[in-house]
């Protein structure tokens, strides 16, 4: 499967590529302060396989931090399970893709009646890995934003075009969805597949023992040795791509197993 990494003319905007008569479809969402751009060459790689593909721009991302302090985890929730409605409803599968934020968006899509047929996270975040995180609803209140978190990647001449800062508002949100997502962790039935990156200056190893520990049905973990947070533009990208298709044209696939890349 080729890779094509060079950005798109517009790199924050949703992608999407419906194929004719395709049985199934992939869902990707990007993670916090970033954009459809740490999903796009991997999209394009897939679609160009006869898969469906849907790669949104998440509510109040693309912009400025502004707009993004003024929408919450409900906001993001919302258009990402309605975004699964719509491929679910034209197609016979869909799995789910997240990457950072977007991996817990893609579990919390599992705990749905009607979940993902299988999921696929990248660096997967289950908690704000900061000794601030419990005064952030009141520091919002006094710090508007901090300095970007994006663009841990370390590939050169690689960039996810996320935001030149990161609205405490919007991590405050974050952090109190991800406190209840880890408590129904436990709901998901659907295949996990866990790529961990490890060098990761932005998730640390607590939010995949947690994932380890609160999911029934054992994930099937991929060592990502030599990428950093966003894999998906990084050094070991085709294996994401290949974990990707794996879940799109497997179904029931056996999880619990353990591989890396070289």
């Amino acid at each position: 499967m080729e890779i094509d990494f060079a950005p798109l003319p517009a790199p924050r905007s949703a992608y999407s590529r419906i194929a004719p008569d395709a049985e199934v479809a992939v869902l990707f969402l990007h993670g916090i302060t970033g954009s459809p751009a740490a999903w796009h060459p991997i999209a394009r790689a897939l679609a160009a396989e006869d898969l469906s593909v849907s790669v949104p721009l998440l509510p109040g991302h693309g912009g400025s931090w502004q707009e993004l302090a003024a929408t919450t985890w409900s906001d993001w929730f919302s258009a990402a399970e309605a975004q699964l409605r719509l491929l679910q409803a034209d197609h016979d599968r869909v799995v789910v893709a997240g990457l950072s934020m977007g991996g817990a968006l893609s579990l919390a899509l599992g705990t749905l009646p009607q979940p993902p047929d299988e999921i696929v996270v990248v660096n997967p975040a289950l908690f704000v890995d900061s000794p601030l995180t419990p005064l952030l609803p009141v520091l919002k209140r006094f710090v508007p934003s901090v300095a970007a978190i994006g663009n841990d990647i370390a590939h050169p001449g690689r960039d996810e075009f996320a935001g030149d800062r990161t609205p405490v508002a919007a991590v405050a949100s974050l952090a109190s969805a991800l406190k209840d997502l880890r408590t129904d962790l436990w709901e998901i039935s659907s295949p996990v597949t866990v790529l961990v990156s490890g060098r990761d200056n932005v998730v640390g190893p607590r939010s995949l023992r947690a994932l380890r520990a609160g999911l029934v049905r054992p994930p099937r973990i991929i060592a990502l040795r030599r990428s950093r947070h966003v894999a998906t533009l990084d050094f070991d990208a085709p294996l994401i791509a290949e974990a990707v298709a794996r879940a799109a044209r497997m179904p029931d696939a056996v999880p619990g197993g353990r591989s890396g890349g070289e």
